[in-house]
């Protein structure tokens, strides 16, 4: 007897299973009894389970890799250059193979078939694997509207550059994180701010050195999301690669003042062009610098950038050390600003 046709209300099924709406399935229709779209249910889970298992995986190779830089800069920094390439496509190639298996699941369920796949065939057979992985699905579902309004909100209290900001926090725009990616990590200063200097006192904005004069003439904490060497701060990613970092011990520019930066822009053979001074307000109190090495000059930045408190790492910084800085360290010290 020839096989009943798979009706298009069964493969779009089995497809949401795919794009994480199978807790929302079962909320709809209850548990699900028909042997297709179950046998996809079951193979998305266990592709979500393989998927939970890469990103344990990352994610202590990520934590291995901050522990070294942090505790053991001297060590971490040869073995890391020499070996993180290998570490990194080690970690790319499981990852490009369970795109390719979910993506070929996919393509099964909606052409209605039910083709086994190996590995996922027998992941799927782990009652602890399918669970756990519906249940993470399940969070991730739950916690995506609260991500969504925290993503809407924490970008509505920032606006692009302007004058008279209390926060201004500049990035340098080739670096593949977004805008709202940013407010997100910015979100706890941006509410003190709002509560102590009003709507409208935060700027989260590319850096450019028009950015950078607004932010030097007008505000009182600066923050530079870049890259960095040899004590600066450095926008290698942007369109224009833009430098920033303070003068030698006792420098004063034209008007003999010492509170001041200097600007350059790179050239394509990465080669600094002629530096240009920038003055520094007097009311600026705080600054934090993303960038690693930017700590090299560590006295110089103190000295032009004074009274203001700066914020540097000597070291190769890592997400753990803004992580921190952003969530507990930097709001209370917003907080603490005359």
């Amino acid at each position: 007897m020839a096989k009943m046709p798979i009706g298009w209300t069964k493969r779009c099924s089995g497809t949401a299973c795919y794009l994480g709406f199978y807790p929302l399935l079962r909320l709809w229709r209850g548990p699900v009894t028909d042997a297709f779209v179950a046998l996809h249910c079951a193979r998305a889970m266990a592709a979500g389970f393989v998927a939970l298992a890469w990103l344990l995986v990352d994610a202590l190779f990520e934590a291995s890799e901050m522990f070294l830089l942090i505790c053991f800069p001297d060590f971490a920094r040869p073995f890391i250059e020499h070996w993180e390439p290998y570490l990194t496509y080690a970690l790319l190639l499981p990852l490009i193979v369970l795109v390719g298996l979910w993506m070929a699941s996919l393509g099964l369920a909606l052409a209605g078939s039910t083709r086994p796949i190996p590995v996922l065939k027998r992941v799927a057979r782990w009652p602890g694997a399918v669970h756990l992985s519906y249940a993470a699905n399940s969070l991730v579902l739950a916690l995506l509207p609260i991500i969504v309004l925290l993503v809407v909100h924490a970008t509505s209290l920032t606006r692009t550059s302007g004058d008279g900001a209390a926060v201004y926090f500049l990035y340098d725009e080739g670096i593949p994180v977004p805008r709202w990616g940013y407010a997100v990590g910015l979100y706890r200063i941006s509410l003190e701010a709002k509560q102590r200097w009003g709507k409208g006192s935060i700027v989260l904005d590319r850096l450019d050195k028009q950015t950078l004069r607004a932010a030097l003439a007008h505000g009182k904490v600066l923050i530079l999301a870049t890259h960095g060497g040899d004590g600066y701060a450095c926008a290698y990613y942007s369109a224009e690669k833009l430098g920033v970092g303070p003068p030698d011990i006792g420098a004063t520019d034209t008007g003999q003042n010492f509170r001041f930066l200097r600007m350059c822009i790179f050239g394509a053979d990465n080669k600094p062009g002629a530096w240009e001074d920038v003055s520094v307000n007097h009311g600026m109190r705080l600054v934090y610098l993303f960038g690693c090495n930017a700590g090299m000059k560590a006295a110089e930045w103190e000295e032009h950038l004074a009274p203001a408190q700066v914020v540097t790492y000597k070291r190769e910084s890592t997400v753990f050390d803004h992580g921190l800085w952003f969530a507990c360290v930097g709001p209370a010290q917003v907080k603490q600003l005359k």
